[in-house]
């Protein structure tokens, strides 16, 4: 047996199913399929014997679904990735943003029943091996962890822990999974000493504390991201004096059913982006699965968004980078965040802001569930702040108090009703609030 190689377990309850992702992975020299399984019953019963590096796991199955399963997988492993295999459809965006609640570490969509099945294998591969790949080097990395042993909660995401005793890092050092493979931004070349970071246990200087709270909060992040999402925005108060935009990673109907789980547990306003709205204080709009998302100023220098369906930017469609380079007419006005996911988007965004000024952060390595994006801007030295998950909120609640002079959108008030959550000032949320408004100055 070859230890390096990545050891998947498939499990779903349809046979079709099991053999066109075998076959799939089997393509692959470094990954190996050690075991299927036909139900979360069955699954729980194999993870015990084979100790995968990765686990496929369908949601909907017979005598114990995926949701399910994944409680007890996570009781005797709070740290092997799990991969959802979910449908694009209204009932299976809330099964996967479910079963991302109950410790699953991400998912990917299923072929629909009309594709053949070499074009499913190709679906299948384009969307897996790169997870797979990227999540199980990760895990090897990293010995198994029973929930209580290294203080993360078991479900709330695996591969990630809650934060260090540093929670916001100003220094930047390299990480082995980005340090020799930064890309080269759109339409200019890099030197690979120019921001002399790149060099082992380099560290990057920080900026002077910005004078002035910004205008608009954007947010890039993918793998890991409903999760993250689900501790920070919440966190925010009902009085933020800007509105935040983000770029999340997820198909049509998952980004809406995010927008709408998020505004129900949120002080804010979080809705998907439809395009032409004007943002406010207090607003948090996320862009819509398959449209690039951009950000204008209209002649009174209002804030406004529009939808693109231009081409998807590195693979991505919304991109974060598309984002990002839409917000550079704005310049010191903007607090750009990169958190969480998979790849580099992001990266030429974060670089083209930091050039007119712009205040980049980004989620540190430990509270990641995969530090790719935020890794690739932290070891290019474009990060002013490298921020733990579990100090997000505060740092971005701080950065746009409005005694730091910042600018706001007016906005109506969000009414908070009895009986919902309450925040984390401890004040219910029952009381409504007022969000504070204004024009783009």
């Amino acid at each position: 047996m070859d230890s390096t190689r990545i050891r998947v377990m498939v499990v779903d309850d349809s046979a079709v199913i099991r053999k066109i992702v075998t076959s799939t992975l089997l393509r692959e020299p470094d990954i190996e399929v050690v075991g299927t399984a036909a139900s979360g019953k069955e699954a729980i019963a194999r993870f015990r014997e084979l100790q995968p590096d990765v686990i496929t796991l369908d949601i909907e199955m017979p005598e114990m679904n995926g949701i399910e399963a994944i409680g007890h997988i996570r009781a005797m492993d709070s740290r092997v990735p799990i991969i959802m295999f979910s449908t694009l459809t209204e009932a299976g965006g809330k099964a996967t943003l479910d079963a991302l609640s109950c410790g699953a570490t991400d998912y990917v969509t299923k072929p629909t029943s009309s594709a053949s099945i070499e074009s499913s294998k190709d679906i299948i591969a384009s969307a897996l091996v790169g997870k797979i790949r990227v999540l199980g080097q990760k895990r090897k990395k990293s010995p198994p962890s029973l929930p209580g042993s290294s203080g993360v909660n078991p479900t709330h995401r695996p591969g990630a822990t809650r934060g260090s005793s540093s929670t916001i890092e100003t220094r930047h050092s390299n990480s082995r999974e980005t340090r020799n493979a930064l890309p080269e931004p759109i339409g200019r070349s890099l030197s690979h000493r120019d921001e002399g970071s790149r060099d082992s246990g380099s560290r990057q200087v920080p900026r002077a504390a910005p004078t002035r709270a910004p205008s608009v909060v954007l947010i890039g992040i993918s793998t890991g991201g409903p999760n993250a999402l689900g501790e920070v925005i919440p966190a925010l108060p009902a009085n933020l004096s800007v509105p935040i935009v983000i770029v999340q990673h997820m198909p049509a109907t998952f980004t809406r059913l995010l927008a709408e789980r998020l505004d129900t547990k949120s002080k804010l306003h979080v809705m998907e982006a439809k395009g032409g709205e004007n943002p406010r204080a207090g607003e948090v709009y996320i862009a819509p699965g398959e449209h690039h998302l951009v950000v204008n100023t209209n002649s009174r220098g209002d804030l406004t968004l529009a939808l693109d369906d231009s081409p998807p930017v590195n693979s991505c469609r919304p991109s974060v980078d598309t984002l990002f380079h839409s917000a550079v007419r704005l310049g010191s006005r903007v607090l750009a965040i990169v958190m969480t996911g998979m790849g580099q988007d992001g990266y030429v965004g974060a670089r083209e802001l930091k050039g007119v000024g712009a205040e980049i952060a980004t989620q540190d390595e430990a509270s990641s569930v995969v530090w790719g994006m935020p890794g690739f801007v932290t070891n290019a030295g474009l990060s002013d702040n490298v921020i733990a998950l579990s100090a997000m909120a505060d740092f971005i609640s701080k950065r746009c108090a409005p005694s730091n002079g910042s600018s706001r959108f007016s906005g109506q008030p969000k009414m908070l009703t009895s009986g919902s959550l309450v925040g984390t000032s401890g004040s219910p949320r029952g009381q409504s609030r007022e969000l504070g408004g204004g024009k783009w100055h």
